[in-house]
């Protein structure tokens, strides 16, 4: 043990601890990844930074930004600003920046969204010690599995409870890829893990509001800084994760497995290869993104107008109707989290995009009109799987003016492994987050950069891209 560790105290993390057989594996994987686990990091990364710079001047991150610019100087780039900040106050801003639009990945293991925790914290981390774009990719892939780890033993349960999986079991995970990027042994890296266990946190009653973004920036910022405290010397009780009054106690509402039997096999093919990500196709909560490629696909089957439907019903997942709990959205960031508004803007333009979540889109007369026509119902829990990874499809049935009803069903929304994104899905997506903050050339140089991350030796071609968010008109129309 260090001096460090000495005199911040005694606890060591036995080796047979959840925590102990986690770090384990991270400090002894080598860093030779497939090229399917570096491919879709890479992807996970370029999305992230994509949504990062269209939420920089959205509010929650005006907020973040103005608050973390107080706090002084540092070597990490903040998306939208020149000055840089210390590596946690960047994670801050830009994981903040990164959920604020919600058009980010979803982590089936976690029930959250992974790359706007972890993508902020690594990339803060990494700029300020100077890191290579392998070894961001490195310490993803494994803040990932980590983050799969810990959410085995919690969930389902502990999102149903209430907790924002986001930035608890991301803060938590993240900090296991923080320490893999600036070196940590095992111990050190379970110190990360028992001390992030002491920041998760952030509930559900927060989705509609700037509060539900900010938890991703708080993840990415605790992830930052328990890595670094346990670089130098902070310790934790070596049980957080599953000792009395721990994580798996206090947060996994008493349903729990625990992590018995599932650390067995651990990382023998990484979660990035196996359950992968769900890139959002969609700029909205992912509790709709089934119900939206089914309604999307009947219109474009069957060439109906939104002034042909008379009446929408979907049948979703118990975990959904709890998601989406705006049935009449007040503003664009309740828009986000209401199944009427999003299904009705998509018909009325075949698609949905980040133009239809601005104020005065939430308020365009033939959306308000059509919001009544469409109905939600949510599964009674019971009948639902509770095996990890299993899910029933959810329904559409569409009634139109002339007596026609269209049915449509999916298990999963295209985006995840099942009916991955193709080449020009993403190009759009990436377009129409980036070009209209940084131009279209710009973007277009920064997509460049992001697709050979696994060969750039500084990360220098991509932070001068979130600097360069801070310059342009939607900088000064935001603040």
């Amino acid at each position: 043990m260090s001096e460090a560790s000495q005199e911040a105290g005694q606890h060591r993390v036995e080796p047979g601890s959840v925590a102990g057989r986690l770090a384990a594996w991270c400090a002894g994987r080598g860093k030779v990844w497939s090229d399917l686990a570096v491919g879709r990091a890479r992807d996970a990364v370029e999305d992230t930074i994509a949504c990062m710079i269209a939420g920089a001047h959205e509010a929650p991150a005006v907020a973040a930004r103005r608050a973390a610019l107080a706090w002084g100087r540092g070597g990490a780039t903040a998306v939208g600003t020149a000055g840089r900040l210390s590596a946690p106050a960047a994670a801050l801003v830009n994981g903040t920046a990164a959920h604020s639009l919600d058009y980010d990945d979803i982590f089936v293991p976690s029930f959250g969204h992974a790359s706007a925790v972890l993508v902020p914290a690594l990339l803060a981390l990494a700029e300020e010690r100077g890191r290579d774009g392998p070894a961001l990719l490195d310490a993803y892939i494994v803040g990932l599995e980590m983050q799969a780890a810990v959410g085995a033993g919690v969930n389902r349960a502990h999102y149903l409870a209430g907790w924002h999986s986001t930035s608890t079991i991301g803060c938590i995970g993240a900090a296991a890829g923080c320490a893999r990027l600036i070196g940590l042994d095992a111990e050190g890296i379970a110190q990360a893990m028992v001390l992030a266990v002491s920041m998760a946190g952030g509930t559900k009653v927060q989705f509609g509001t700037a509060a539900k973004p900010l938890h991703a920036g708080l993840g990415a910022q605790h992830a930052v800084q328990a890595a670094v405290l346990a670089e130098a010397g902070m310790t934790g009780r070596p049980e957080a994760l599953e000792g009395r009054f721990g994580f798996l106690e206090l947060y996994g509402a008493g349903e729990t497995r625990g992590w018995e039997g599932h650390l067995e096999g651990l990382g023998d093919t990484p979660a990035i290869e196996t359950v992968g990500l769900n890139v959002k196709r969609h700029p909205c909560c992912g509790s709709a993104h089934n119900t939206l490629d089914c309604v999307l696909e009947l219109q474009a089957e069957h060439g109906f107008a939104a002034a042909e439907v008379e009446r929408v019903d979907t049948l979703v997942g118990s975990i959904n109707v709890r998601n989406l709990m705006y049935a009449t959205p007040r503003n664009e960031m309740e828009a986000r989290f209401s199944m009427p508004y999003c299904v009705a803007a998509a018909l009325h333009r075949g698609r949905l995009s980040l133009a239809d979540f601005r104020p005065e889109a939430v308020r365009r007369p033939a959306i308000v009109a059509m919001i009544p026509r469409i109905h939600m119902t949510g599964r009674d829990p019971k009948d639902e799987p509770t095996e990890a990874g299993t899910r029933l499809p959810h329904e559409v049935r569409i009634r139109l003016a002339d007596g026609r009803v269209l049915e449509r069903a999916r298990t999963w929304p295209r985006g995840g492994v099942q009916a991955p994104l193709d080449a020009e899905d993403r190009r759009i997506k990436f377009e129409d987050c980036v070009a209209p903050v940084l131009g279209a050339d710009a973007a277009a140089t920064l997509r460049t950069s992001l697709g050979r991350l696994d060969r750039l030796a500084d990360l220098s071609e991509v932070t001068a891209a979130l600097a360069l968010a801070g310059t342009g008109a939607a900088a000064g129309a935001a603040e």
